[in-house]
């Protein structure tokens, strides 16, 4: 079992950002501590990213493909690019959340 590096009371990842093939992902989430919110990005794995997914789908939402935006640059590199609040119809809470993987926060 892996070792849980964060716990989030209240999470909502707002956009998705990363190159086909790569480890990790960027994502501008915010943070909901009591009154306070907190934008930030988030270098996660795709692993955390598919679990944020599926926790999403069983609260009964679904995922639309064709709101991925995927923009081939022709040499072989693709950038994947979504907002969820386009993919899901709207930004959704996520109560309790924890990342398996180690995740790297980045703050202005």
């Amino acid at each position: 079992m892996d070792t849980i590096f964060s716990v989030y009371k209240q999470l909502k990842v707002k956009e998705v950002t990363y190159e086909k093939g790569d480890y990790y992902i960027m994502a501008t989430c915010e943070i909901i501590q009591g009154d306070k919110i907190t934008e930030t990005k988030i270098q996660m794995t795709h692993t955390d990213l598919n679990r944020i997914i599926a926790r999403i789908a069983a609260m009964g939402y679904e995922f639309k493909i064709e709101h991925v935006n995927c923009l081939d640059f022709g040499n072989g590199t693709e950038i994947i690019d979504y907002k969820f609040e386009n993919v899901f119809g709207e930004l959704i809470t996520l109560e309790e959340f924890n990342f398996n993987q180690r995740i790297r926060q980045i703050r202005a």
